[in-house]
């Protein structure tokens, strides 16, 4: 099967949360899901300043839907909301 490229966005509630404690947690948990040792993680503004979380990772296509992942992302202290970004098949 293939590998697809898989960018998850997490946002929290408050500019004032830990981000790297939801960072932290979010690797580990996307690493499990994602049977995978490497998790790229990024910030990126988004207003009054609010931060939005990116973890980008390579997943086996067969492991199939995200949303079990966007629910245990979701689980994390002060996260607000959680979304699949961008998902697409790997070349190279």
């Amino acid at each position: 099967m293939a590998q697809v490229a898989v960018i998850m966005k997490v946002v929290p509630g408050s500019p004032d949360a830990n981000f790297e404690k939801i960072s932290a947690e979010g690797v580990e948990i996307c690493k499990k899901y994602a049977d995978t040792d490497q998790v790229n993680v990024k910030e990126e503004p988004m207003a009054f300043g609010l931060k939005a979380i990116l973890f980008n990772f390579l997943m086996e296509e067969s492991i199939g839907d995200t949303e079990p992942l966007e629910a245990q992302l979701s689980e994390i202290d002060e996260v607000q909301t959680v979304e699949t970004s961008d998902v697409r098949r790997a070349f190279g």
